[in-house]
């Protein structure tokens, strides 16, 4: 689980953190709409600067879930092939 940091932190820079949504383009843009990470921030800094927007925190909940199950799916699988080498 330490080593999804290795995973994660590439793509924090292909999300909407350092430029709007609005202004990206191309292949940024089209990785940014499928990186759960661009909806997790979304949802963060809807909070700071408008208050609570159910649809953003909505969908930054919904990213969460689906890291979360992909997660913990690879990770138990992991596990159960550790468990049978055993």
């Amino acid at each position: 689980m330490n080593s999804s940091f290795l995973l994660f932190f590439p793509f924090l820079f292909m999300t909407s953190s350092y430029v709007p949504r609005s202004q990206l383009t191309g292949w940024l843009s089209t990785i940014a709409a499928w990186n759960p990470v661009t909806y997790i921030l979304e949802g963060l800094r809807s909070l700071v600067t408008q208050g609570w927007r159910w649809e953003s925190l909505g969908k930054a909940v919904l990213a969460i879930a689906v890291v979360a199950v992909v997660s913990l799916s690879l990770s138990l699988a992991a596990l159960r092939g550790r468990t049978r080498q055993a």
